[in-house]
């Protein structure tokens, strides 16, 4: 009795497995799916949705694939008749958050043209990412070929989801203060992996690096374990000890790249996330070309016709790195421009005066003429400053060497005011800063 309502019910299923072939193939089977494979796996049995009413889904054949992967799906098409406009769609069905992650994938529209009374074979293939959060459980994987005009072909496949012997991906990654640092001071990264394999992972090690400024930190976890439940493999977190990156005073504006990279299973397989963080610059340790600090003592001098005027011109290396400057002096007709040092090299901090004499022509017209003084680094002209000279007849100058030494006084004192102004504002900055982070960080 028993095997007779086994049979019948065989019997129903195949009519209606017919029927719904019927129903199903586009334009009366002018269409079938003749062939489907799965990562190089080719499907046994495909299975129209008749057949999945009446059997046990749980169990049928299927193919086996692992969570965390990109599944490929080649499906071929047999076609008895020309068709316009064919699409073809793969899904996954069946997992609890495809509304917020998508698990399909379809084809470009296409044509299929068929000579004669002859059929034509066409081949398209498909990807789908499976997410890490798959449970190990049997899945539908819906194909379905439509087109505008005629019903759809649909067909299943049965996926049997296994995790992945050895799994751990990145949950979450944080940053403090924030997405945006001043430069000189510390990003502080948080990391959560999650362990989605079948095995617990031992000293999986995680490292934080901006590759574009030089500075990296690493940790290493000692235990990332596999939350096995009621021999469900559960996805299972880990917190990551906190890093600090100290980013360098003088890094420039501008967007940078944080790698977060995980290294796991004996360090041979690695998973890697990049992050986005905003520098912003810190004025104090700017290096720019225009570290020059100039002053010129007296700028204007009153001078007899054929008689030389001295002009002492201070120059001060108010950056952090050596630098050579070049001092360059043009007058017209009216005067021959010397400078006692034409090239100067100056430590950080460091001075030097350098002067320059207008040697008046006896010729020269009276009045007030200019001449120019431009000092370079390089081929960046970094300062242009004018001298002034007032021409009249048989006015008597300074001793040159007194004069010498007023200027070198003078402009040696203004120097000194200059730094001393400088370090005040500098040490201000810095106690700002320092208010700003203790509020930042505590």
């Amino acid at each position: 009795m028993r095997k007779g309502i086994l049979l019948m019910a065989l019997f129903v299923m195949s009519l209606l497995s017919v029927a719904m072939v019927s129903a199903d193939t586009l334009d009366n089977g002018m269409l079938e799916i003749t062939k489907v494979g799965v990562d190089d796996q080719d499907v046994s049995e495909l299975y129209t949705r008749a057949q999945l009413d009446v059997l046990d889904v749980n169990d049928l054949s299927g193919v086996s694939v692992e969570e965390g992967q990109t599944i490929q799906v080649d499906v071929e098409l047999t076609a008895f008749a020309d068709l316009k406009d064919v699409e073809v769609e793969v899904e996954l069905r069946g997992y609890e958050y495809s509304d917020y992650e998508d698990l399909s994938a379809r084809t470009h529209m296409f044509n299929i043209d068929v000579p004669g009374v002859g059929e034509t074979v066409k081949r398209k293939s498909l990807s789908i990412d499976l997410p890490t959060k798959l449970d190990k459980d049997r899945y539908l994987l819906r194909l379905t070929v439509d087109n505008k005009d005629s019903a759809e072909l649909v067909r299943y496949v049965v996926l049997q989801v296994e995790p992945a012997r050895h799994g751990v991906d990145i949950a979450d990654v944080t940053f403090s203060p924030g997405s945006s640092v001043k430069a000189g001071r510390s990003l502080l990264t948080t990391v959560l992996l999650r362990n989605y394999g079948d095995k617990d992972e031992k000293d999986v090690k995680v490292t934080v690096a901006i590759p574009a400024l030089g500075v990296s930190a690493s940790e290493f976890v000692d235990l990332v374990e596999m939350d096995d439940v009621d021999g469900l493999n559960n996805i299972d977190y880990e917190d990551v000890p906190e890093m600090f990156l100290p980013l360098p005073p003088t890094a420039e504006a501008g967007e940078y790249d944080v790698v977060v990279k995980v290294q796991y299973d004996d360090l041979r397989e690695t998973v890697s996330e990049t992050h986005t963080i905003s520098v912003v610059a810190n004025e104090m340790f700017q290096e720019t070309s225009n570290k020059l600090v100039l002053a010129i003592g007296p700028e204007s001098q009153t001078v007899a016709a054929g008689k030389t005027a001295m002009y002492g011109v201070a120059l001060t290396n108010a950056g952090r790195t050596s630098k050579a400057y070049t001092v360059d002096v043009v007058a017209g007709d009216w005067a021959t421009a010397t400078v006692s040092d034409s090239l100067v090299v100056l430590e950080p901090g460091k001075n030097k005066v350098v002067y320059v004499d207008l040697a008046v022509a006896a010729d020269a017209p009276l009045g007030e003429h200019m001449a120019s003084v431009s000092v370079r680094s390089g081929s960046d002209v970094l300062e242009t400053v004018a001298l002034r000279a007032n021409v009249v007849v048989g006015q008597p100058v300074d001793d040159g060497v007194s004069l010498r030494n007023g200027l070198e006084i003078a402009l040696i004192v203004l120097v000194v005011l200059l730094v001393i102004i400088g370090l005040i504002i500098g040490f201000s900055r810095l106690k700002k800063d320092d208010n700003e982070e203790e509020q930042t960080y505590y």
